[in-house]
């Protein structure tokens, strides 16, 4: 399970043609920040495919925000996609990936562990979701469950400058 694959209409279009391609690859949409969907998704994957081996948590918020225009909603969202949302995912398919020793992988980014202007709460939360990460390799070790990070190079939702 991905969480994050229909980021943008386009990625949603691309994502659902796929499905229809391939009946070993399906498509739920979902808030990857609500508790309720957290389970619901889980659910539905579980129901789908029989079992669920690896959730990779993808889905990411980002913004350009500088301190001096750092709104409570902009602060709240960032931190419910990047840091709640993966908490939830994991927490839900814990029982699954127990039965099967599966795998969670967190998609960090650079600025988890770089300091930038204009990223301190994108850089927070993804520092959080990395120290939880190695938090949460500890807690179901001995289940069988790898817990793993990898890292985006840029916050999600934005693009890469060059020249």
């Amino acid at each position: 399970m991905i969480t994050g694959g229909g980021a943008g209409i386009g990625h949603a279009a691309a994502l659902q043609q796929l499905s229809w391609e391939s009946p070993r690859i399906s498509y739920v949409l979902a808030d990857a920040s609500s508790a309720d969907d957290a389970v619901h998704t889980v659910s539905e994957v579980v129901q789908r495919h029989g079992r669920l081996e690896v959730l990779v948590n993808n889905a990411g918020a980002g913004a350009i925000l500088p301190l001096a225009k750092a709104g409570l909603q902009q602060m709240r969202d960032i931190f419910a996609t990047n840091v709640i949302g993966p908490s939830l995912l994991a927490t839900a398919a814990l029982p699954y990936l127990k039965a099967v020793r599966g795998t969670i992988v967190n998609i960090s980014g650079t600025f988890g562990h770089k300091a930038a202007p204009a990223l301190s709460h994108y850089a927070a939360s993804k520092a959080a979701l990395e120290h939880m990460t190695r938090c949460w390799a500890l807690e179901p070790a001995a289940d069988g469950v790898r817990v793993n990070a990898g890292t985006r190079p840029y916050p999600a939702g934005t693009t890469r400058r060059t020249g």
